[in-house]
């Protein structure tokens, strides 16, 4: 190499392919329950699916597939494949046919910077239905995980997700947007956490009354609160069968429930239709029973709260609680789109520079060797010190790379810098 050829004169300099990060999504804002389940994809199935997309589009590098109760979402990275491919892969793999009605229900963005904001709300639980949602997250990190293990993390994808978990981070420590809970059936196991705070809180001896939605959101949430020993009552004991196979539950015959024979229950969570004062006796006395209420009209006796060692919550208790969380949650709102909007931004400052990012990782072995040739004093520490230190004002200064005299003077001063912090040997600079 001759030695007026600036650093900055590297041969053959071509930008790398430019991706964007793009999505696709169906949900509870603009599609009924029935028409999202013509796209709910099974956990067994989003590994095949996911790999015959990528089959089907090579540009492909990073991909998540997002399925909840309320949604279908895949992000993607690519250069050519825009989201409607996308859209219309998907509506022919799950519908066998395209057809203008489904694929008015999907919304289809190709702008990395609007893909990042719709992901960064969605996993806030700004999109969720129960605004705040704290599963959303755990939702995210999962189907991330699955994208990890087919090593469809991506460069973009990647750093999105980086961004999307430092924003969790500083929702939950700088914010009460997920403080408490909106839903009813969640708030109902937490009391029973509360109420007793012992190691053994997990064995505590349940009946749940019903089988409506309200037990069915107890059921689901319970998943994270891991009670083990849970007992099903309900009118037809063929719903509670269904309920008592796929969540591993013991059935109390209905019969028994009617004579009020409860006494060896913890803890009873009521939501039968039409039944008042279902419950009116029966409970033991002797050790402590929660009693929670969730119908209306209620099943539980009121006069049953006198009781020693009885405590009975019902919808009133719970709601004035809950009301109190959403009101902390809406009035963190505008908290949390502010560090969403500051995240946002530092992903749009990091994707204005990943082109010639990419560019100088490329030609890092390139400026590496020159400088050995030029400074054959340095040692490999000192040269990736100068190097690093190079492309982190380059990225500065973009068109310094391709400016031979301003590159030399770049990296002179480099130079002089590390040797003024780090004391090398004398040496010539040019």
């Amino acid at each position: 190499m001759r030695p007026d050829v600036g650093i900055g004169a590297v041969p053959d300099l071509i930008m790398p392919i430019q991706m964007h990060l793009r999505y696709i999504s169906i949900s509870h804002h603009v599609a009924t329950v029935a028409q999202r389940e013509r796209f709910h994809i099974a956990e067994t199935d989003k590994k095949a699916f996911l790999r015959r997309v990528q089959q089907a589009f090579p540009d492909i590098t990073g991909m998540m597939l997002l399925v909840t109760c309320n949604r279908t979402e895949l992000f993607f990275e690519s250069s050519k494949s825009k989201a409607t491919d996308l859209r219309d892969f998907l509506l022919k793999d799950t519908l066998g046919e395209t057809g203008e009605t489904e694929d008015q229900l999907f919304f289809c963005c190709d702008k990395s910077a609007v893909t990042l904001e719709h992901l960064l709300r969605v996993a806030s639980g700004l999109e969720s239905s129960v605004i705040g949602d704290a599963e959303i997250i755990h939702q995210v990190r999962a189907a991330f995980h699955i994208s990890v293990e087919l090593q469809l993390q991506g460069s973009l994808l990647e750093r999105s997700m980086q961004t999307v978990f430092r924003a969790h981070k500083r929702i939950r420590n700088e914010t009460a947007f997920q403080d408490g809970t909106t839903s009813t059936a969640y708030k109902a196991l937490k009391l029973i956490r509360e109420s007793d705070r012992s190691k053994n809180y997990k064995n505590k001896r349940i009946l749940l009354v019903g089988a409506g939605d309200i037990i069915q959101n107890v059921l689901k949430y319970n998943s994270k609160f891991r009670f083990r020993q849970i007992w099903i009552s309900n009118r037809t004991e063929s719903k509670a069968a269904r309920l008592a196979a796929d969540f591993r539950l013991k059935i109390m015959p209905w019969s028994q429930l009617l004579e009020n024979r409860l006494e060896s229950f913890d803890v009873i969570i009521s939501a039968a239709s039409n039944a008042p004062r279902l419950i009116s006796k029966g409970i033991a006395t002797g050790t402590k029973v929660l009693l929670i209420d969730l119908a209306v009209p209620g099943n539980i006796a009121k006069d049953l709260a006198s009781q020693k060692n009885v405590i009975r919550c019902d919808l009133d208790t719970i709601s004035a609680q809950l009301d109190e969380n959403r009101a902390h949650r809406k009035a963190a709102i505008r908290i949390v789109k502010k560090i969403l909007a500051q995240e946002q931004a530092s992903f749009i400052e990091w994707l204005a520079q990943e082109p010639m990012r990419e560019l100088l990782a490329e030609r890092m072995s390139y400026i590496r060797d020159e400088l050995a040739q030029r400074h054959p004093e340095m040692s490999q520490a000192e040269l990736r010190q100068v190097s690093n230190r190079l492309v982190r004002k380059l990225l500065k200064d973009p068109e310094t790379l391709v400016d031979p005299e301003k590159s030399e003077s770049l990296l002179n001063q480099v130079i002089v810098h590390e040797k003024s912090e780090h004391l090398w040997a004398s040496a010539p600079t040019s």
